[in-house]
């Protein structure tokens, strides 16, 4: 059950929705957040002229730090570039854009941390003490100044400059609003490069990707991992024996082990590890198979509660994490019956937030220990882990696992959905799909389609990745690497035609064209093929008008040809065994001269 922060809706929502005629004093008191207690009396966290907004009711994600539930507006700016700012987020909070809902409170806050207080910052280191004072060229500077730090994310650079953008749609709550659109004709969504990523409508972006991490990363981590939960059940067994205590490193390296494991195993987020409840996964039977789901809430889309499939290992360190966290909530337990017994009025506001936040916690698995706003006789509080620390919990598993790969928690959704792509176009084998999904045919389309309240998103990514996988496949071979196989041939061909727009072409193409593994190869056939009979006789796809076959299949290639080989001098092997082997062993000398493995004079 998700316990949220009880805001004051009735007061809330009769504040303006516009400072637009206000006057000072009205403008400055208009209330931004306020909570209501068990009683029904209204409690003002924060209004619009005080110099900390507090958003901290708004905040639905369990891993979410509170230092970054607040907006500290800054001093060192002129007060009419802060007033105005505040203005537009303010708009933007109550309005949203035209066309569009609402953002989210963390949206507001990253706009203001992100965008709008370095903007400010910026503009007054160059005198600049309104907004109307700014001019085209300030612009073009900013926009190159931003551009040269955030030089390979395109998305960052739009985070930093989405104040202006504000600036102009909600200038009329602005008192010294902007001359002129600062992006000119063109958009922000131009000037800071997102409309020229080739291929975004096909799921395809070139900067700014989150890193895929590499195999041998992979395979060191998870047994890392593994040993680690080897392991677990003596430590804890400890622990309540009361030889550990909380903060051992030894029972932290437990909850990293398995915080990594959840998130490869899944492809949830970070905010959705982190909110997985005691008790909400789940197995079920279907035609003799058994699945397992987890539960846990979607905040990115609103779509709330969502399933995930995971293996049978992944269920096994759920288990485990119960019996981690279990004394972790039973103290958040025992700190939600000593907040409520307090009646004293000093710190009311504070302690019915954190009474709210101790509430939504008590279930969670993923619990630390934080000295933040803690208790003098305790010296710590018990908090769900924030992303923060799930970053560092994750260099920390890197690290100890051997490897110098900077791991962090949003890469582990990518990874999860390439591995899925791998292992079905045959980069990989299939181990994982049958280890992940049971049966490694199930199509994926039915797989979602069976279970109402699965991540959809998920799914897109997955075949966001596919798409990426095979534009990266079809122009590899429109490069200069050899291909043999008859449509390989082909291909090479066309390399000599001049494309005006290459990159357009190839993810146009890769959302058309299917792309199938042989094991030796790759099969273009749409509609009338061999009949999967290339899978079972490889030399088929050497002149077939649907085979490619590129340099990464040269060892396998290299395997025939000396299986064949070797089959050519047997004595006794008959006259129709030799006559295939001959023909055989001709179409992969073949393959090798055209992929560059043998010389045509060492043919001849």
């Amino acid at each position: 059950m998700v316990i949220q922060i009880p805001k004051a809706y009735d007061l809330l929502a009769a504040q303006s929705i516009s400072v637009k005629g206000l006057s000072d004093f009205d403008r400055s008191n208009i209330i931004v957040s306020a909570v209501v207690d068990m009683d029904g009396n209204n409690h003002v966290l924060s209004r619009f002229g005080d110099p900390v907004w507090d958003f901290r009711p708004y905040f639905e994600q369990s891993n979410v730090a509170d230092g970054q539930k607040y907006i500290l507006w800054p001093d060192d700016c002129p007060q009419a570039m802060v007033d105005d700012c505040k203005a537009v987020l303010y708009a933007w909070f109550k309005r949203g854009l035209p066309h569009s809902k609402p953002p989210i409170a963390m949206g507001v806050c990253q706009a203001a941390i992100a965008s709008a207080i370095p903007t400010m910052r910026w503009l007054t280191t160059l005198n600049i003490r309104k907004f109307d004072q700014v001019k085209p060229i300030h612009i073009a500077n900013y926009v190159h100044y931003t551009q040269s730090r955030l030089t390979r994310n395109a998305q960052s650079v739009y985070d930093s400059l989405r104040i202006l953008d504000f600036l102009w749609v909600f200038r009329n709550e602005t008192s010294s609003p902007l001359a002129m659109c600062p992006w000119g004709e063109s958009s922000l969504w131009r000037i800071c490069g997102l409309a020229k990523q080739v291929g975004g409508q096909f799921g395809r972006t070139e900067t700014g990707k989150t890193p895929i991490i590499p195999p041998d990363v992979q395979a060191k981590i998870f047994n890392h991992c593994e040993q680690i939960l080897a392991s677990a059940p003596k430590l804890l067994n400890k622990r309540d024996a009361g030889k550990l205590g909380h903060r051992n490193p030894a029972l932290i390296r437990i909850r990293d082990a398995a915080l990594y494991i959840l998130s490869i195993t899944s492809g949830m987020r970070n905010e959705e590890v982190i909110g997985i409840e005691t008790g909400s996964w789940r197995s079920e039977m279907c035609d003799g198979v058994e699945y397992h789901w987890v539960a846990t809430t979607e905040h990115k889309t609103g779509k709330g509660k969502v399933e995930f499939l995971i293996p049978e290992l992944t269920v096994k360190v759920l288990d485990m994490m119960s019996h981690y966290a279990k004394p972790l909530q039973e103290e958040l337990s025992r700190e939600i019956e000593e907040l409520m017994r307090n009646s004293e009025l000093r710190g009311f506001k504070e302690r019915m937030l954190r009474l709210a936040k101790a509430k939504r916690d008590v279930n969670k698995l993923f619990l630390c220990t934080s000295m933040s706003g803690q208790s003098e006789a305790s010296g710590y509080h018990v908090d769900a882990l924030s992303n923060g620390a799930s970053k560092i919990s994750f260099r920390r598993l890197a690290k100890a696992a051997g490897t110098d790969w900077l791991l962090a928690p949003h890469q582990c959704r990518r990874t999860y959905a390439r591995n899925i792509v791998e292992s079905r176009m045959g980069r990989a084998s299939l181990v994982f799909l049958k280890w992940q999904f049971k049966h490694s045919s199930i199509s994926m389309t039915q797989l979602y389609a069976s279970n109402p309240i699965q991540d959809t998103l998920l799914f897109n990514d997955i075949l966001d990745e596919m798409t990426e996988f095979k534009v990266d496949l079809i122009e590899s071979w429109l490069s200069e690497q050899p291909l043999s196989g008859g449509a390989g041939r082909k291909i090479k061909k066309a390399r000599i035609i001049a494309l005006e727009n290459r990159k357009a072409l190839l993810a146009e193409t890769a959302s058309q064209v299917h792309i199938r593994a042989t094991g030796h190869g790759w099969c273009l056939a749409q509609e009338k093929g061999c009949g999967g009979a290339g899978l079972y006789e490889a030399t088929r796809c050497v002149g077939c008008k649907n085979g490619v076959i590129d340099k990464s299949f040269t060892e396998i290639w290299k395997g025939i040809y000396e299986q064949q080989t070797e089959l050519l001098a047997i004595d006794d092997a008959g006259p129709a065994v030799k006559q295939r082997a001959e023909r055989d062993v001709k179409w992969a000398r073949q393959v090798m001269v055209e992929l560059g493995v043998l010389s045509k004079q060492q043919v001849s």
